[in-house]
This record gives structure tokens, sequence and C-alpha cells, in this order.
């Protein structure tokens, strides 16, 4: 298993998925997000450690 996928909470948090490649969990909000909908910004400063749920 990746490194990325040992990095996810199990569960996830639930979430819609739009299919968007752009949708990421932050581990420091806790939260799935999507930059793409509306009422969206940024989560935080660690926008480094976001993991990505799409390829």
């Amino acid at each position: 298993m990746s490194t990325i996928m040992n990095s996810l909470p199990d569960p996830l948090p639930e979430f819609f998925d739009c299919g968007c490649s752009d949708i990421y969990y932050c581990p420091q909000a806790g939260e799935v997000e999507y930059p793409r909908h509306g009422g969206f910004d940024v989560c935080c400063d660690a926008l480094d450690q976001h993991i990505p749920l799409h390829a």
C-alpha cells in the first residue's frame, strides 16, 4: 500500500465524490475539500500536507 493511502484516515470523512480531479483530504482540518465548488476557501497553511483523492 502506498504512503499516501497510509496517511488517509480510515474511514474517510463522509463526502460526495463529484469526480473532480482535485478533491483532496486536509489532515489539519480533518475534512475533504473541493476547490472547484462554491464556498471553498483555503482551509489552512499546510497545503503541502493535502492528500489528493483522485489521480
